[in-house]
């Protein structure tokens, strides 16, 4: 498995990911960008997912673990999902898989990523307003 032991400086790309993810309208967004300007991250799996540790204090007022994704197609048609994880108003990690499960061959550039903000779970017992 190709992780990393120390935490270390984004390389550009995951840099870039992480801010095209920042792009998108969500709950929260604000105060999750300072966070990411200033962080550290380590791989954790053969995929690229990261561990990510922000120098910066404070929380973010998420509404979901994810929220927000984005997904784009690998070299070979399939696509790869990139997914931001807030865990108590922190982020902790970015999760990077493709849907067959196997290796990214060539991460596209992060301006090709589609951004996806799902709506947050509706409150058990609130009626359905549409």
């Amino acid at each position: 498995m190709n992780t990393e032991e120390q935490f270390r400086e984004p390389t550009s790309l995951e840099r870039a990911l992480l801010q095209r993810l920042l792009e998108a309208e969500f709950p929260g967004r604000e105060q999750l960008a300072p966070m990411v300007q200033d962080m550290l991250v380590r791989r954790i799996d053969e995929t690229g997912s990261l561990e990510l540790k922000s120098q910066i204090n404070g929380t973010a007022a998420v509404v979901k673990r994810i929220p927000v994704e984005a997904e784009a197609k690998d070299e070979d048609g399939v696509t790869i999902h990139v997914l931001l994880h807030i865990v108590e108003g922190r982020p902790v990690e970015l999760e990077i898989f493709k849907d067959d499960s196997s290796a990214v061959m060539r991460m596209p550039p992060s301006s090709v990523f589609e951004l996806i903000v799902l709506p947050p779970a509706k409150s058990r017992g609130q009626p359905d307003r549409r």
